[in-house]
């Protein structure tokens, strides 16, 4: 039985509605991302996310349900204007209305956001069908200034879907918080990046529809690591705002180290000031990097969600990939949601040599595709076969191409 996949958004607007087209561009580029950074927002890499963009009812030979319920979670955005409402039709009126009904008996599993450009139009898409009645909808103005509403809706949609997958795992929130909740931890010199890292926390704290949902903190000097990451699993993001004096710091070292050892959702700030610097010692090849030089936080916030959702949509499709039955059962398994690095790997290595199941148990490393590029994926495989013989490192796709791993 093949894997349902995690997540999917679905848009509905109306293609003659100009005033929505800057939140439907907003949404797509977070999510699809983008040859790179404007404006507000943040871009990247495609997240492989599906999306699909409706202007009426879709034609796809499924009920709403069963439209939902095709992914694991889905989420269905609404962009209501006065050409969706004169144009939408029945049709659409009746499907939202099943789409609504479904998502509200789904116990969590799906979720609808629908965006009105004001209260009028909001009241008469609530009056299109008795049950869109019982659907609260945001006020735009939730969303900030008219010139950061588009983006701000982005950053809401991708914490929705983080709070979707999030449902779906066996990994508890922080103590104390909501399902969803995100953890940012900031590693910042406090010789030059204090500043920045309370600007960080502030931003934070003036976005009121965000409150419960998000804390900022610094990772204390000298803390146990490992012990605060297993207390955070599926929820922590570390941002390293990188300023002069970042990486001769030992602190600043240590909690970068820590990091690409754990492959932690990471975020790196460039704030640095000088023309040039010397090369490099720290690990930040694998972590997106983002400037401010216009003072953007939010871009900061931005692609720190990003990377918290990678990271649960790659930790829900291997959990989907274990109740399929396209990873062995039973095995042991250690999951990577980005590349693994070499200090990575060693760590994976230590804790499957020393986990105590019989030798017969199949031994996993599981990272996202691509593989490994040339010479790396040599490297990774020697250190692997050192220090956990037999256990394999495998990518979705290259342990689907392989005969006889079900059982």
């Amino acid at each position: 039985m093949a894997a349902t996949l995690p997540l999917q958004l679905l848009l509905f607007r109306h293609a003659d509605d100009r005033d929505v087209f800057p939140y439907e561009e907003a949404i797509v580029r977070a999510f699809q991302g983008g040859k790179g950074a404007g404006g507000y927002l943040a871009t990247g890499e495609d997240l492989g996310i599906q999306l699909e963009v409706f202007s009426a009812a879709p034609q796809i030979g499924r009920s709403a349900a069963e439209t939902l319920d095709t992914f694991g979670h889905t989420l269905t955005i609404i962009l209501i204007d006065r050409e969706l409402l004169n144009k939408g039709g029945d049709a659409l009126w009746d499907w939202l209305a099943d789409c609504w009904r479904h998502t509200d008996a789904s116990n969590g599993r799906h979720a609808m956001l629908p965006v009105p450009m004001d209260e009028r139009v909001g009241d008469q898409f609530s009056r299109k069908r008795q049950a869109l009645e019982e659907l609260e909808l945001p006020q735009v103005h939730e969303f900030g200034e008219r010139a950061i509403r588009p983006a701000m809706l982005s950053l809401r949609a991708l914490h929705e879907c983080r709070a979707l997958l999030a449902s779906g795992l066996p990994l508890p929130p922080p103590v104390g918080h909501p399902l969803g909740f995100l953890r940012l931890f900031i590693s910042h010199a406090k010789i030059d990046g204090l500043p920045l890292a309370h600007a960080l926390k502030h931003q934070i704290e003036t976005l009121p529809w965000l409150e419960g949902f998000y804390d900022a903190s610094d990772l204390p000097a000298g803390c146990n690591w490992q012990k605060e990451l297993e207390q955070a699993v599926g929820s922590s993001v570390i941002i390293m705002l990188r300023s002069d004096a970042y990486d001769s710091r030992y602190w600043c070292q240590q909690e970068v180290l820590w990091a690409d050892e754990y492959a932690t959702p990471a975020v790196l700030v460039d704030a640095r000031t000088s023309l040039q610097h010397p090369p490099g010692v720290l690990p930040f090849d694998r972590v997106p990097t983002v400037r401010i030089p216009d003072g953007n936080l939010l871009r900061i916030l931005f692609l720190a969600l990003r990377e918290g959702l990678r990271f649960l949509h790659f930790m829900d499709r291997v959990e989907e990939m274990k109740r399929s039955g396209e990873l062995p059962s039973p095995s042991e398994l250690r999951v990577f949601a980005v590349p693994p690095s070499m200090p990575a790997l060693l760590r994976a290595c230590q804790l499957l040599a020393s986990s105590g199941e019989p030798l017969t148990t199949p031994r996993m490393i599981l990272y996202p595709d691509p593989t490994l590029r040339a010479g790396v994926y040599e490297a990774a495989h020697a250190l692997v076969e050192i220090y956990a013989p037999g256990t394999r490192l495998v990518t979705p796709n290259t342990l689907a191409a392989t005969p006889g791993v079900r059982r």
